[in-house]
């Protein structure tokens, strides 16, 4: 698996969402989003492709709960519409093992290794860019904290930034 040693390399973690759109969230409707995964840094991964998020209260959330699970070092997972995003925690080395699964591509046929990433590193980027969305949406509509579908996604980011101050991360 992986060595036993900070000196490993790990994968820099770029999360990057597109913003949401201005049309829907005028309405106080959901937006559906696009977020791609960067392992390796954004400049490696622009070949990436796009995942699309079309339920971001359930997709965001389920994020979110998944980093407070990963400075518990636990697996967990997080359903995305085409597959899920895989988290195995390496607790010797402060590292969590990333691996997107798609649904209907059988693992044999693709590189079945996780991307290794600094743990601290990855539930930032969960957080920030989580955030940083929903700061945009409410930015365009700020009646949206009465919105059902977005009251969700705020929980879950008041959840998380009461995990990670617990955790002395922010």
């Amino acid at each position: 698996m992986w060595g036993e040693t900070m000196e490993d390399t790990y994968d820099e973690i770029d999360i990057e969402i597109q913003s949401p759109g201005t049309y829907d969230l005028e309405r106080g409707w959901m937006p559906s989003a696009d977020m791609r995964i960067h392992l390796g840094g954004i400049e490696r991964g622009e070949d990436r492709p796009w995942d699309d998020v079309s339920l971001p209260n359930e997709v965001f959330p389920d994020l979110l709960r998944c980093m407070a699970v990963i400075l518990e070092n636990e697996e967990c997972a997080a359903a995305f519409d085409m597959g899920e995003l895989e988290f195995t925690p390496v607790p010797e080395n402060d590292a969590v093992g990333v691996y997107f699964h798609i649904d209907g591509v059988p693992r044999e046929s693709r590189d079945d290794s996780p991307d290794l990433v600094d743990r601290t590193a990855l539930v930032e980027e969960i957080y920030t860019t989580i955030r940083r969305w929903a700061d945009e949406a409410l930015a365009i509509n700020d009646d949206l904290t009465d919105a059902d579908w977005f009251r969700e996604i705020d929980t879950a980011l008041t959840d998380a930034e009461r995990v990670l101050e617990e955790e002395g991360i922010r």
